[in-house]
């Protein structure tokens, strides 16, 4: 049995009425990356916040979300914040918004390991020591008495995956990791990704518009457009041979914006 089965999944704002997402279905292995991928507005992320149920409460969620054997949606609330972080961590866009600035990054990931685990203050701080410097993360100590303000966005992108991989959760979903880091830094996450994907027995979801980025990490695709998904299958059949013709809009734009850059480093300006 698959470790996530989403069947039917429909997200409608209660407010205006108005459907957000419609008739999602998909499922993810243990060990198995997922790259969903679309435009801004598509569905995303709302769809992989409601697997831990944190959309807004406006937001109506139906359907069939199996995680492990458990559903989801009909879980209790204090069944819900055991299952966040401890059975499904999920990694922001943005590292600067999952830490408050007023207060050190150590308080902040202590309490957080307190939470799901029941691990002492040094065992909890030796486990993030150590996945630091899995992730490369020089001078951890003076890292954790730091206030967010003093980090790099790539330095705290980084310290979200620590606290990911310190809680052990067998899903992790990455949600435009990369978007806001400069190309150095996103290479060096995405390594970080490829090397957990190798090297920790959890399945991954990985949400991004950048097609290579999917065609780097993922097993599976899905495309999901104004709400829907549109096509589905494995990275070489959606990103190669792709069937909708959304995907392949997505495809052509993705080379033409490529093929421009190309002519400009050649100084071909006004090719």
């Amino acid at each position: 049995m698959s470790l996530l089965q989403v069947n039917g999944l429909t997200i409608k704002d209660s407010q205006t009425n108005q459907l957000l997402v419609e008739q999602i279905h998909f499922q993810v292995d243990s060990g198995e990356t997922l790259g969903i991928i679309g435009e801004s507005g598509s569905g995303k992320t709302i769809t992989c916040r409601a697997l831990t149920g944190i959309n807004d409460p406006r937001l109506v969620v139906t359907g069939d979300i199996q995680f492990d054997g458990k559903p989801i949606l009909k879980l209790p609330e204090s069944a819900l914040k055991q299952h966040r972080g401890r059975d499904i961590a999920m990694i922001m866009q943005q590292g600067s918004r999952a830490f408050d600035p007023s207060t050190r990054v150590s308080k902040q990931m202590i309490e957080t390991m307190r939470v799901h685990t029941k691990m002492s203050k040094k065992a909890i701080v030796t486990t993030l020591i150590h996945y630091m410097a899995y992730m490369k993360l020089k001078q951890p100590k003076q890292i954790l008495q730091s206030y967010p303000y003093m980090l790099s966005g790539g330095m705290l992108q980084r310290l979200m995956i620590v606290l990911a991989l310190a809680l052990k959760p067998k899903l992790i979903i990455a949600d435009e990791p990369t978007t806001a880091l400069d190309t150095i830094t996103q290479y060096e996450v995405l390594k970080a990704f490829a090397d957990i994907k190798k090297q920790f027995d959890c399945a991954l979801i990985f949400i991004s518009h950048d097609l290579a980025v999917i065609n780097q990490i993922a097993d599976k695709v899905i495309v999901m457009k104004n709400g829907q998904l549109v096509e589905s299958g494995s990275r070489d059949s959606v990103l190669y041979q792709p069937q909708h013709a959304y995907t392949q809009y997505l495809l052509s734009t993705k080379r033409k914006v490529n093929q421009h850059f190309q002519r400009v480093m050649r100084g071909e300006t006004n090719a």
